[in-house]
């Protein structure tokens, strides 16, 4: 049986991720690892300890059997690149697929994400596919802290109501709204039918990236 490792920073995202990749591909074994630690270093900007971290959980997928990893920490993306020098296994960013499609069919693209440590990364991962692709495209952002402040207070509707609102806002000025992270890649059932459509997580691509 094939096998995908996901190694997260949260377990927030666990139950939404395995639930994508399995869904995908039943037929899978899906080896889940979580290191918390990872978002603490990123708090305290120790940013060289990052990948070596990142790399023994790489490292132990792949003893594992892991045919494919996921990083499915969007923060975490900009150390994917290193971590794949260091592992024969294929390692992919979790929202590479979403932005990949987004570049190559849109002109005006909106993100919306409540984490502050989301944005650089992201920001940096659309310039790297505009790059790759040769084309340039506007994008927006919306960082909506409010929603990162009330979660952390245990406010779950008031955190899905204030990135709701912050997508059928940014709608208006864009043709699509990526969600730049798994953890409110839910609020997607919340959104107004009339828009859901052009609203997108990075679950809704990672199917074709998997083993089959």
């Amino acid at each position: 049986m094939a096998a995908v490792g996901l190694i997260h920073s949260t377990r927030l995202v666990i139950p939404a991720v395995h639930e994508a990749v399995a869904k995908a591909n039943p037929e899978l074994e899906i080896i889940n690892v979580l290191d918390e630690g990872l978002l603490k270093l990123l708090r305290e900007q120790a940013f060289q300890r990052i990948v070596p971290r990142m790399t023994l959980l790489a490292e132990g997928l792949e003893e594992n059997g892991a045919e494919l990893i996921i990083v499915t920490c969007s923060s975490l993306s900009p150390y994917v690149d290193r971590v794949r020098e260091n592992v024969k296994t294929p390692v992919i960013k979790i929202d590479e697929p979403m932005i990949q499609w987004a570049v190559a069919n849109h002109d005006r693209i909106g993100v919306v994400m409540t984490n502050p440590t989301t944005q650089i990364p992201t920001s940096s991962l659309i310039d790297a596919v505009c790059r790759r692709l040769s084309k340039e495209v506007e994008v927006e952002y919306r960082l909506c802290g409010e929603a990162f402040e009330r979660l952390n207070r245990g406010d779950v509707e008031g955190h899905d109501a204030a990135v709701v609102e912050a997508v059928e806002a940014l709608i208006e000025e864009v043709e699509v709204v990526l969600l730049a992270q798994i953890s409110i890649a839910r609020v997607i059932s919340k959104i107004d039918p009339k828009i859901r459509g052009r609203v997108f997580c990075s679950l809704d691509f990672i199917g074709k990236e998997l083993p089959q």
